[in-house]
């Protein structure tokens, strides 16, 4: 039971601040005196017997007081402390109780046990509903936002703390004293690094660390659990100021900074987050504490927008009357959408004609070539017959001694063709499917036909030849004729550094024009994808070198005649 000497200590132990005894209402204020002066929270400021002292040994005016009268003692509204046990520590006297036997809450009968004092009613406990506890270690997991998360640095240096202090506030959170109170210590020693190393001032560092402080304190004394004496033992302010004064202290350097909101606007709005976190100090234990909260919170609020008025409001800066009697077009789509779903379009269209055209061309190719196939050459008549020329030695028996061993091993073919002797190989020789880039494996028997074909004299033909299956048009070759001139061109470019006159070698592609097998079948289709090197005949090609050399005479006797 509380003494006598109890009554000037709050419920900390400390000795509270000068002021009226609790109870008694302040005198009226004598005749022609003019009314007092009202403090930062629109309240009437009353001068209190002895000044008090800011929590950081600043001393501190008598209207200090952000709840109206002076003195802790006093009741935050103007008016007389009510009965009650208040956190001030003073006893309350029980309710008297009302004589009316009507009254809502008492037993109607001749005595206090009613009519039916001897049926016992059953006490129904309803089953208590626990929710699901968050562990400590994961509340602590707070990831730091850094300077981003706000443009206060207090906020920004606080934002770890603040958002676990948030966390803590739900009740959700397992309380463990002893690991949560190093984390906050050590939470509350870097915030004030962070302020300091953001060019905050340190007075205002360190009344921002009271505050954090005594929210701290305030949240986690008030959380269920039996582990909170040992907070409230070694609380955050105790251990940093060696005070515990924050429930009222609090409010004190929140009403100093209001007075300035301009310069500690940062600070204010540091106090605000605080209180809407939870931070309520004196005013949890007192009558009609929570609407006093509510009045200090939207007068901090208030001081800060008239500092930063909030931006404009309109939905739409550049917003324009629509015109009535104008038709509107729902739905209109925009004018690069029209061109880019046209120009997507058109290149549809364009592969698809492709397509089909390269398609119906290989076909009409394919009709032509089977329309005399079968009709016996027709003999053309001359008038002078040209004289054939007769090797002594056949050419073509040369060549085939010459490339005996691959002929028998089936690399290649030797055979005449026309005014030319070709010597065929496959494409598994030559190429991987679908592809015009010559194998490695080609290197060894191009430098025995670059061999052979360096012994003899006469232009070299590189003819590609492919099957009758139809492009699809799609891909990097239209046609079977650029694919067999591709491939020719590959073989070429392996023969033409091996020659020893590159000038010889020329390239052109057959496509399927001159099958050697039936292509109804996969075999015949895959002998007649081949490559073939031609070298011109004997006899074949002098009366073209004849010409050339008839041609350059005459311009050599004319050079002569000319230097004469």
């Amino acid at each position: 039971m509380a003494g006598d000497d109890d009554d000037d200590k709050t419920v900390f132990g400390g000795p509270v601040p000068g002021g009226t005894p609790f109870g008694q209402r302040p005198g009226p204020s004598p005749k022609g005196q003019q009314p007092p002066a009202s403090d930062a929270w629109g309240r009437p400021a009353q001068k209190r017997p002895g000044q008090g002292a800011s929590p950081f040994d600043q001393p501190q005016p008598a209207s200090a007081s952000p709840f109206g009268e002076s003195g802790p003692n006093a009741s935050p509204f103007g008016g007389p402390a009510q009965g009650g046990q208040t956190w001030l520590g003073r006893p309350a006297p029980p309710p008297a109780p009302s004589a009316d036997p009507s009254q809502i809450g008492r037993a109607a009968g001749p005595d206090s046990r009613g009519f039916f004092p001897d049926i016992a009613q059953p006490s129904q406990q309803q089953p208590a509903q626990q929710a699901p506890r968050i562990a400590l270690h994961e509340a602590l997991n707070v990831r730091d936002l850094g300077a981003a998360s706000s443009a206060n640095p207090l906020l920004a240096s606080a934002a770890s703390l603040l958002i676990l202090l948030g966390r803590l506030r739900t009740g959700l959170v397992e309380l463990q004293v002893a690991p949560l109170m190093e984390h906050v210590t050590r939470e509350i020693d870097r915030f004030e690094r962070n302020a300091l190393a953001a060019g905050v001032s340190p007075h205002e560092a360190l009344v921002a660390k009271y505050a954090l402080s005594g929210t701290a304190d305030d949240i986690v004394q008030n959380l269920p659990g039996s582990a909170r004496g040992d907070w409230q033992q070694y609380s955050m302010v105790a251990r940093f100021f060696h005070k515990r004064d924050s429930g009222v202290g609090f409010f004190q350097e929140a009403e100093k900074a209001m007075q300035a909101p301009a310069q500690q606007f940062n600070l204010l709005e540091l106090m605000l987050v605080c209180l809407s976190l939870g931070f309520e100090g004196q005013f949890r234990t007192a009558p009609n504490g929570a609407a006093e909260l509510a009045r200090i919170r939207s007068a901090i609020y208030e001081s800060l927008r008239r500092v930063h008025p909030r931006p404009d409001e309109d939905i739409s800066v550049m917003w324009g009357a629509v015109i009535q009697g104008r038709g509107r077009r729902f739905g209109a789509i925009p004018i690069p959408a029209v061109m880019g779903i046209s120009a997507a379009a058109v290149v549809a269209i364009f592969a698809v004609f492709a397509t089909l055209i390269n398609r119906d061309g290989a076909e009409a190719a394919e009709t032509m070539r089977g329309l005399h196939h079968g009709v016996p050459i027709i003999q053309v008549d001359r008038t002078a017959a040209a004289t054939a020329y007769v090797a002594e030695i056949p050419q073509l028996d040369r060549i085939r001694s010459a490339f005996s061993d691959e002929i028998s091993d089936g690399l290649i073919k030797v055979e005449a063709k026309g005014d030319y002797i070709a010597i065929r190989v496959g494409n598994l020789q030559l190429f991987d499917t679908g592809a015009v880039e010559v194998k490695p494996g080609f290197a060894e028997l191009a430098d025995r036909i670059a061999e052979v074909l360096n012994g003899e004299t006469g232009p070299i033909l590189v003819e590609g030849h492919t099957d009758n299956v139809p492009m699809s048009g799609r891909g990097r070759f239209k046609d079977n004729y650029q694919l067999s001139t591709a491939r020719a061109e590959g073989v070429a470019a392996v023969l033409e550094p091996l020659l020893s006159d590159s000038d010889r070698v020329t390239v052109e592609g057959r496509g399927a024009d001159e099958p050697v097998a039936d292509n109804a079948t996969p075999e015949g289709r895959s002998e007649n994808r081949r490559v073939e090197i031609m070298l011109a005949r004997e006899g074949t090609y002098d009366s073209a070198v004849s010409d050339g050399e008839a041609e350059v005479a005459p311009e050599e006797n004319a050079e002569t005649e000319a230097q004469n």
